[in-house]
Order: C-alpha cells, then sequence, then structure tokens
C-alpha cells in the first residue's frame, strides 16, 4: 500500500506533468516558429540587401505595427506587461484574432529589423498558449490544484526559457516578472518542468547554445570585485534613465497618429543603422543587437567605440519602443548589458572584454527587469560557478541602484499575505498606456 501522503504527491505531480508538458511542447513549438519567421524568412535575407534598401524596413515595420495597434484602438502594447496583467487579472476570454494581430505586430516590428527583440514576445506568447491549454484541460477537470495565476507562469517560464536557451535563468524571470520586492515560489515546480520541456523543444527545432559566450570563470580579487562594482553602478544608472526617458518619449508620442508615429520611429531607428554602418561597418543598432554583443565579448568595440554603440543602440530602442514598435526588451537587454561592460572595462584593465561585457549583462539585466537572481543565475548557467562570485557583486548593486523602474510598470511589491490561493486583486485596465 502507497502511504496516503505520498500518494497525494503522485497526485500532485500527475497534475502538474498534464499542464507542464503540453505547455512546454506548445510553447517551445510556438517560439521556434516565432523566431525563424522574424530572423531565418525576414531579417537574415533583409540584411543581406544593399544599405539603401535595407534602411527601408525599420519603418515598413512600424508602419505594420501601428496598423496593428490603430485596429486595436490602443496607444502601445507592452508584451511582458500583459505578462503580469495577466498574472494579477487572469483575462476571462481569450481572442484568437486579437493574438494573432499581435503576433502580426510583432513580426513586424523584429523582423524588418526594428530595434527590439523577441524575449517579451516569447514571454506573451507562452503565457497565451499556457491560457489556451489551460481551457481545453479544464474541460477534462485535469488543472485542479493550480490557479490561473500559475498557469501563466507556467507559461512564461516555457516561452522566456525556449527563447533564452536557459531554463533555470527563464524559471526564475517568469516567478520574478509579476512582483518587484517577491517571487512566486509555489509554481517554482511546474514552471520548472515547463521551462525545461519548451527549452527541449527549442533546442530540437532552433539551436540550445547560449545566447552570449559567457567565461567559465573571472579573476578573484578585489581588483576584479571593484570592477564588477563600478559595471554594476553605470548598469542601475543607465537602467534608471533609460526608463525614465522611454516613459518620457513614450507619454509624448502618444498624442501623435499612429502613421506619425510609425515613420518618425522607423526613420530615427533607420538613421542610427546609418550612422553605425558608416563608422563601424553594419547597421548594428537595427534588431535586437546580438552580432553587436558577440563582437563586444570578443573585444572588437571597447571603450569609446563601444560607448558610441551604446549611445545609438539606446536611441534606436528609444525610437522603435516609443513610437508603435511592439515586441520586447528582453534580449536589447543583454546587448545594452554588454555595450555597458565593454565601454568601462578600458578602466579596469585587469579583466578581459569578454568578463567585462558578461558582467554588464547580468547586471544591467538585474537592474531592468528587478530581477536579481536572474542576473546571478545567467552568470552560472552560460558561464560557471568561477564567474558567479564577481557578477553577484555587481547584480547586487545594480539591482539596488535601478530599483523600482523595471519596464513591466504592473508589477506589484509583493505578493499578498494571507489570502486565497486562487483570490486575483484588482489593477490596471490592460488597454491603458503601459510599458514593453
Amino acid at each position: 500500500m502507497i502511504p496516503r501522503s505520498w500518494y497525494r504527491k503522485i497526485i500532485e505531480l500527475r497534475q502538474m506533468l498534464w499542464v507542464s508538458v503540453p505547455i512546454g511542447i506548445i510553447a517551445g513549438l510556438g517560439v521556434s516558429l516565432l523566431e525563424y519567421i522574424c530572423n531565418n524568412v525576414l531579417w537574415n535575407h533583409i540584411t543581406m540587401l544593399p544599405i539603401e534598401v535595407r534602411l527601408i524596413f525599420p519603418p515598413l515595420g512600424l508602419l505594420i505595427s501601428g496598423w496593428v495597434l490603430h485596429r486595436l484602438g490602443v496607444a502601445m502594447i507592452g508584451m511582458l506587461n500583459e505578462v503580469v496583467i495577466h498574472y494579477h487579472e487572469p483575462p476571462h476570454e481569450l481572442s484568437l484574432k486579437e493574438d494573432a494581430m499581435k503576433a502580426l505586430a510583432c513580426i513586424g516590428t523584429v523582423g524588418f529589423g526594428a530595434s527590439l527583440g523577441l524575449g517579451g514576445p516569447s514571454q506573451w506568447l507562452g503565457t497565451r498558449i499556457a491560457l489556451y491549454v489551460r481551457r481545453f484541460l479544464a474541460k477534462h477537470h485535469i488543472v485542479r490544484g493550480l490557479s490561473k495565476s500559475q498557469i501563466v507562469l507556467i507559461g512564461a517560464a516555457a516561452g522566456v526559457s525556449a527563447i533564452f536557451r536557459a531554463p533555470l535563468a527563464g524559471t526564475l524571470l517568469a516567478l520574478e516578472t509579476p512582483f518587484s520586492k517577491d517571487i512566486e515560489g509555489p509554481a517554482l515546480l511546474p514552471a520548472s518542468i515547463a521551462a525545461v520541456v519548451g527549452s527541449l523543444t527549442h533546442g530540437l527545432l532552433m539551436d540550445n547554445k547560449p545566447l552570449l559566450p559567457f567565461p567559465e570563470s573571472a579573476p578573484h580579487s578585489i581588483a576584479s570585485v571593484l570592477a564588477a562594482l563600478l559595471i554594476g553602478l553605470a548598469a542601475g544608472f543607465i537602467s534608471r534613465r533609460f526608463q525614465r526617458a522611454l516613459t518620457f518619449i513614450r507619454t509624448m508620442s502618444a498624442r501623435r497618429a499612429w502613421y506619425v508615429r510609425s515613420l518618425v520611429g522607423g526613420v530615427l531607428t533607420s538613421a542610427t543603422g546609418l550612422i553605425a554602418y558608416h563608422y563601424f561597418g553594419d547597421t548594428y543598432t537595427l534588431q535586437a543587437g546580438l552580432p553587436l554583443s558577440h563582437l563586444a565579448f570578443a573585444g572588437q568595440f571597447v571603450g569609446v567605440a563601444a560607448l558610441v554603440l551604446l549611445i545609438l543602440k539606446i536611441c534606436a530602442v528609444w525610437a522603435t519602443a516609443g513610437s508603435t514598435g511592439v515586441a520586447g526588451l528582453l534580449v536589447v537587454t543583454l546587448t545594452v548589458g554588454s555595450l555597458i561592460g565593454a565601454s568601462v572595462q578600458p578602466l579596469v584593465p585587469f579583466i578581459d572584454p569578454a568578463t567585462a561585457a558578461a558582467i554588464g549583462v547580468c547586471a544591467y539585466l538585474a537592474a531592468n527587469y528587478n530581477a536579481p537572481l536572474t542576473g546571478i543565475v545567467l552568470a552560472a548557467e552560460w558561464g560557471g560557478t568561477g564567474l558567479l562570485p564577481v557578477a553577484w557583486f555587481s547584480v547586487m548593486i545594480a539591482s539596488w541602484i535601478g530599483e523600482g523602474l523595471a519596464n513591466t510598470p504592473s508589477k506589484r511589491r509583493r505578493r499578498p499575505h494571507h489570502t486565497h490561493l486562487h483570490h486575483v486583486p484588482q489593477i490596471q485596465n490592460p488597454n491603458e498606456e503601459n510599458k514593453t
């Protein structure tokens, strides 16, 4: 006879597997398809065109996304912010038509080279898939014991882990997403299962290599700790300035007609690409910018060159996200963080460019998303435990400085205490202006 307590655990595990495995598989498939369309079908071919033709596409992509916003009757769409809204106030109805239009806007933005990435859309897509799966499984009474809010985070973990190629960091980011000072611990196990399954599915269809070549270790010395603190200070300060400026730009641009915002944002985005092409040899500021990150890790751009490219990239993101761009800042955060580290590296020559860039990525990610656990774990998952002690200092100082300005404004500070598992607090209307 199986003890009663173990019998309950087996039932709970079966429930989690029934929910997490299909969500992970379908989210992995969906993220793979989205990435394939945006990168392999569209952007990889656009980059082979002459520069004069290539720079036409960002304004065209923002016109597509602007038209979608106009049809949906909203000024802008924050895809990661919708994940937070869905957690605190799960939607009662799902609309395939509306979801397809938002996906079209994302493809127009990222696939045509505007300066955003697929991190937020992957989390959003995983969330929407999870809600559709839940609706199907609820008919067979399979989702007992898991609230809608937890289902949302299970889908978010599967989606972000797939695009991130980092199931542990992706899981923690999903659990840290709804709060600025807390974590949704009860969803850890089912979210971890979905994250691993989603990451494996995406790896089979696309690739499973880390997005960036983190070093396995870093020098362990007082000097390297001071270097990490300096990079963390820079990352936290830039995160605060970036978010405040983006909020201001969005407020100002929302007063204009959608096609004006699209054209102005697209032209300014392409202008940064033209400057980068003229002075550095390619349109590095367009799309998410991962090729630029790899060059920063390789030490090709450090010091003043990295700083100029950092300024151009941030301006491109402001132009895209501040107009009608519909995508995410998560992958862009990796590019900005690597450039922060590369800009500071000549001041701290006792650490190499790859280590400085890796520390910058972890610090800026933690500051930008109020996600210190994710920043710390990413150092170990993409690099190694030898990188962890140094990155830890940078993450802590960056998180402290960037506190409260994450680009998901619907975050709550902490989980409500002494409330029922299925209690869902009320928050702002999801159609209100929000960040990406």
